[in-house]
């Protein structure tokens, strides 16, 4: 048995040694979805948060936290030693505490005079119970009073570079100890105030608010934790254990679903290619397996060396899949970090998922060589020395019967699509239509060139006849082709028709934040008529309108928004939609001319509204300041008289409480077109006042240019101490656009490449087929160049064959689905001529130059 065994892995290592190129293509069409899955799953594994991590961003290198029962403002909060005396009696011996509170709204002056409202801590992160809360950037942090930890975002914003520098709070300077990062946002601006001492309580005192005390603890070893939890709850305590971080983890056991998916979708498509690759070995070996069985070799050696050859395959394989996803994966997953404005820490390999795609992939590629075998080794000995296999009479007969089974499947699962409207579903439909139809299709064509091959006259050149009927001498590889290739190129159209037709719904259906030509600007404070002119000047626009503030009512200690009541508004309340449960819009939204359900109302003065609605006559301008009238910035959906309503919560639902009817000013050159940053209706203080209306919110200014503003731009020529705290939006269009102009490129360039590789490994395999008709042509005086012609041409037929049947297929794939979700189909010609042509040239270019050029080349293939 071990001599057995010992020849089966000779024989097997020597196959895969012997024909290089045949296994390199076969390593890489298996190391593919391995690397796919690999990088994928890695880069999604570094991206979650884990629970070490989500530890230490929630209770640092402490055991636990404990926080108030009530959630109350504490009347000591601001001094944290006379808290630590009250919590003493409830705590074990040898209990180590850190304090912790939440401060709010603390203004922040940089030495520039650049100053920014943030929400921060007072904690001391100089103690080793906080280690791990903040990555730290720069310098140590500093337990004394008077120094303050910026986090580096919040540095930038109000000029601090390195520390050592001095920020003001009111009237007390600190000194900048450390800049440290949000590892889960490295955009968050942030401070640490080390609590305690007087200038940390007077500048706490000057906070909008603070949260309730917390601490940080650890436990003595041999702590009785149920008496401690028990006594802290009679003191108003409760203890957090750091176990309770759990919830803010993201990842599980690093077996990613989206990376398994990834990488088992692309080794279903490898599994054509392996098949294909393992029949032409059998194939190459018929004389060897007659041979063996002939000199009396058990079947187990026959079969178990095709086995060996198939696992030495797969493993390096699946072993170069592992490492290019690894690689991929420490390359791309910086790169993504930094796009998403966070610290991933080192890259997680997710060895699992890689284990586990190669032990699949191995497994795959072990079965798809058992098949082709199977029939071979039931032969007789004498049979199997013939080079030729034998052919069965009921082929064709199975074709037909395959071909239609296929067909009836893909126009069911077409129909259902159509019919049901369920996203997951109808896409899971798409896929069974192409794949069941790009199948059918292929074995109908196939069944009808083995007919025409049979004439004596075909009207084709004499190099692509040769190349047909080369095709059709292997009938099954030619189906197997046509079918893997018909995939690529119908994912990919249906890829570029389902993203395009989702990108032409965007723009049907979306509302512009703002006119092409502004720029609305959130102040952190108002601003001066000199610093509106100086703006003005600065960015080159033609109108700066006066600051104007939303409207809104005061309700049970609550700010409820006021809005118009527009068409949309109404269709709403009229049809009962503002109710628990009651939430299907689309009717109203079809019905009604405007689409902005609950548009804002704005307080501003004359000026302001002639800037944002156009300008006024006297008249109008009279009955506006003395808040007789409103005025329409976009009357849409709105008539001669406006409802301002405010939305308040009831125990069934919403309803709307009217506050105000008033005559509405429509400016004769008032905005026809509804803008979801700028408010519908504009009222006047004077307005405001009679109903009971109040001013919330920043004051906003809209800038009007000749053409569109930069934002950053007109963000610097804002006063410096304004610039950190204050917003300034343009006008942006549709995010998915910009998201279908890079999606296209790039499926079509992994369409290609996938194309590449398979037409390399099959025009490899042809031409171990096909050595013999090389060398007779070779006799006959047939050129090198001719046979890289005749190469080019079977690869030509197949690429060309597979994109029309692929891209017919999955627009039908395309349609159903799509359809399915009421969705409009937009179909990008341009994107699918240029992908099939470059799959066509790139097929063509790749099975001419895999052909060897000298015969004696050619008769060791």
């Amino acid at each position: 048995m071990n001599r057995n065994r010992r020849l089966a892995w000779t024989l097997g290592w020597r196959l895969a040694s012997r024909s290089r190129l045949r296994t390199l293509l076969v390593c890489l069409a298996i190391a593919l979805p391995v690397a796919a899955g690999t990088g994928v799953a890695a880069v999604t594994a570094t991206a979650g948060v884990s629970m070490p991590e989500a530890e230490a961003a929630a209770f640092g290198a402490a055991d636990g936290r404990l926080t108030t029962l009530s959630g109350e403002r504490n009347p000591d909060a601001t001094t944290p030693a006379r808290l630590a005396e009250q919590l003493k009696p409830s705590l074990p011996d040898g209990t180590r505490l850190t304090y912790d509170i939440d401060v709010l709204g603390l203004t922040i002056r940089g030495p520039e005079g650049r100053q920014s409202t943030v929400d921060g801590r007072a904690v001391n992160l100089a103690d080793p119970l906080t280690d791990g809360l903040y990555r730290v950037d720069q310098g140590i942090p500093s337990a004394q009073d008077g120094t303050i930890v910026l986090s580096s975002a919040l540095a930038d914003a109000v000029g601090i570079t390195k520390t050592g520098q001095s920020v003001s709070i009111g009237s007390e300077q600190f000194t900048v100890s450390a800049l440290v990062s949000d590892r889960f946002d490295l955009g968050h601006r942030l401070f640490a105030l080390p609590p305690g001492g007087p200038k940390a309580t007077t500048a706490l005192a000057s906070a909008k608010d603070l949260g309730s005390p917390r601490w940080f603890v650890t436990w003595p070893l041999r702590a009785d934790l149920p008496s401690a939890s028990g006594k802290l709850k009679s003191a108003g305590y409760t203890y957090v254990p750091s176990s309770q971080a759990a919830a803010l983890s993201e990842q599980g056991d690093a077996m990613d679903s989206t990376a398994l998916l990834v990488g088992l979708g692309l080794l279903a498509e490898t599994v054509l290619l392996v098949t294909a690759a393992f029949a032409v070995i059998v194939r190459s070996q018929r004389r060897h397996m007659g041979l063996l069985a002939a000199l009396g070799a058990p079947v187990q050696v026959t079969s178990s060396f095709l086995r060996t050859h198939a696992l030495c395959v797969a493993v390096i394989g699946s072993l170069a899949g592992i490492v290019a996803g690894q690689v991929m994966a420490r390359v791309a997953a910086p790169v993504l970090a930094e796009r998403a404005g966070a610290d991933w820490g080192p890259v997680d390999g997710a060895w699992t998922t890689s284990l586990v795609l190669a032990a699949v992939a191995v497994t795959v590629t072990v079965l798809a060589s058992v098949l082709p075998s199977r029939a071979a080794l039931r032969e007789d000995p004498t049979a199997l020395l013939k080079a030729v296999p034998p052919v069965h009479s009921t082929r064709r007969l199975r074709l037909r019967t395959a071909a239609a089974g296929a067909l009836v499947a893909a126009t069911v699962a077409g129909l259902a699509a159509v019919v049901i409207n369920a996203g997951a579903l109808t896409a899971v439909l798409g896929v069974v239509v192409f794949a069941a139809g790009i199948t059918a299709t292929a074995l109908v064509l196939s069944s009808l060139a083995s007919r025409k091959a049979d004439t004596a006259y075909l009207p084709l050149p004499t190099v692509l006849r040769s190349a047909l009927r080369s095709l059709l001498a292997f009938p099954v590889r030619a189906i197997t082709t046509v079918i893997a290739l018909g995939v690529v190129a119908a994912v990919s159209t249906t890829v570029l028709i389902t993203s395009a037709s989702v990108a032409h719904k965007q723009r049907e259906d979306y509302l512009p934040e703002l006119p092409d030509t502004s720029a609305l600007i959130v102040s952190s404070r108002p601003l001066t008529t000199t610093e509106r002119g100086a703006l003005r000047s600065s960015t080159g626009a033609t109108e700066m309108s006066t600051g104007y503030q939303r409207a809104a009512i005061a309700r049970d200690g609550k700010q409820l928004p006021v809005s118009p009541r527009t068409d949309f508004l109404d269709c709403i309340d009229d049809r009962g939609l503002l109710k628990y449960g009651n939430n299907d819009w689309q009717p109203c939204y079809l019905a009604s001319k405007s689409h902005i359900p609950f548009p804002a109302v704005g307080i501003a003065d004359t000026e302001g509204a002639e800037a944002l609605a156009g300008a006024m006559t006297d008249e109008q301008r009279q009955r506006y300041e003395s808040g007789q009238a409103a005025v329409a910035v976009t009357p849409v959906g709105l008539t001669s008289e406006v409802s301002l309503v405010a939305m308040g919560r009831k125990p069934d639902g919403f309803v709307l409480e009217n506050t105000a009817t008033l005559p509405l000013i429509h400016p004769s050159t008032a905005r026809e077109t509804e803008y979801q940053q700028l408010p519908a209706v504009l009222i006047s203080q004077a307005g405001a006042r009679k109903s009971g209306i109040i001013p919330v919110g920043s004051p906003t200014y809209l800038l009007n240019a000749d053409s569109k503003p930069a934002q950053q731009d007109v963000l610097r020529a804002l006063p410096v101490d304004a610039q950190a705290d204050s917003t300034v939006t343009v006008e942006s269009g549709p995010s998915v656009v910009g998201a279908v102009a890079r999606l296209q490129p790039a499926a079509a360039a992994i369409s290609v490449l996938t194309t590449m590789l398979i037409v390399a490994a099959m025009v490899s395999l042809w031409t171990s087929d096909l050595r013999g008709e090389y060398q007779m042509l070779g006799a006959v005086g047939a050129t090198a160049w001719w046979r890289r012609r005749l190469a080019s041409s079977m690869s030509g037929l197949l690429i060309v064959v597979s994109c029309v049947v692929g891209t017919l297929w999955g627009i039908a794939a395309s349609v159903a689905f799509l359809t399915g979700m009421d969705t409009d189909i937009a179909v990008p010609a341009g994107w699918l001529a240029v992908t099939a042509l470059a799959a066509v040239i790139t097929a063509t270019v790749m099975g001419g130059a895999l052909v060897p050029r000298r015969a004696r080349a050619q008769r060791q293939a």
